[in-house]
């Protein structure tokens, strides 16, 4: 994986960031440059996207994003420390598009907060440029408040720049570096890595059941061991259809009405930066996939259905996919006999 680190702000004038007890941009670069170095040191290839001037705030931003854009990073992190009006706001804090709770954000909110700072969570940072403009999956990383009496004695207390660099790369070595997929190398370790995220995904949007998304991962991926799990990070076999990201090209085959087989080759999938962005992706899809413009909704009758059979059924009867009993599959052979339904 090729990691991208914006030292957040430049170093003065325009876009240099807050100042409270101590200088936003010139922390943002000691925790950077740390984080940096111990990424290398791990074998990661790393790109740094910290831009130290430019004549505006938006030429700061567009610089920044130029670099990460055209390095091809695959996962974006931005360094910031936060402010307040009042100076009474504490803790750390992660922004991800949508505020998706992806597992090295979370990751990094709890190393961060076990130094001792509140946990304010991920939150939505869709209307923030770095993360709506990278291609890339991005991460914006408010360590704590920069003008509170208290986030700063903290972060002196246990080390500043070193204690934060570490955390940080802590998080990410249980999450991107060393990969996390490597937890689901058991059919057992598949389903509660899956279900996991399809659970937590459902609590919060409602989209598609989560014993029905585990049971799609298994068959479409073979357990995760597919060549599209393997080389695209892809536990589906969603098509490109309008998709902006990378591809990948594998040969598809299809079942036609009358029960026969033909294959299209050089087909396009949709290519991830790892299982979780794929799960996540998938249940986009399903919500938003429209064949009409956006008037009509094909998953409709998917979305928010909390009966695995009918849901399961709903699917296909929607076209999501072409082979006769896919959906009786996804029923019987998969989420009854593994009691998937555990995990709605």
């Amino acid at each position: 994986m090729i990691i991208g680190i914006n030292c957040g702000h430049t170093i003065e004038g325009a876009g240099s960031g807050a100042v409270g007890l101590f200088k936003e941009s010139e922390h943002t670069r000691l925790v950077g440059e740390l984080l940096m170095k111990k990424l290398m040191d791990a074998g990661v290839k790393v790109i740094n996207c910290t831009v130290d001037r430019a004549v505006s705030q938006e030429a700061y931003l567009q610089k920044t994003i130029q670099i990460a854009n055209q390095s091809g990073v695959e996962l974006f992190i931005s360094i910031h420390f936060n402010a307040s009006g009042g100076h009474r706001a504490q803790g750390v804090e992660v922004y991800t598009y949508q505020g998706r709770k992806h597992a090295d954000a979370l990751a990094i909110c709890s190393h961060i907060e076990k130094l001792g700072f509140l946990n304010r969570g991920v939150k939505d940072g869709s209307g923030l440029y770095v993360i709506r403009k990278t291609k890339a999956r991005a991460i914006l990383i408010e360590v704590c408040f920069c003008d509170n009496d208290l986030d700063v004695a903290i972060y002196h207390q246990v080390g500043a720049e070193k204690a934060i660099s570490h955390a940080v790369f802590e998080a990410l070595s249980e999450t991107v570096v060393e990969g996390k997929e490597e937890i689901a190398d058991t059919k057992e370790g598949f389903m509660d890595y899956v279900g996991g995220i399809a659970s937590r995904d459902w609590r919060e949007r409602k989209i598609i059941l989560p014993s029905v998304v585990v049971a799609q991962a298994i068959k479409e991926s073979a357990w995760g061991t597919s060549e599209l799990a393997r080389n695209a990070k892809a536990l589906f076999g969603i098509k490109e259809n309008g998709w902006n990201g990378r591809i990948y090209l594998k040969a598809a085959t299809e079942q036609r009405p009358d029960g026969s087989y033909y294959t299209v080759e050089q087909t396009k999938w949709r290519t991830y930066d790892s299982w979780e962005q794929s799960i996540l992706d998938h249940n986009d899809y399903i919500a938003r996939r429209s064949t009409d413009g956006g008037r009509t909704l094909r998953y409709a009758p998917v979305i928010g259905c909390s009966d695995y059979i009918l849901a399961a059924r709903h699917l296909q009867e929607c076209g999501y996919a072409t082979a006769h009993g896919y959906a009786e599959s996804l029923i019987h052979d998969y989420i009854e006999q593994y009691r998937l339904t555990r995990f709605d």
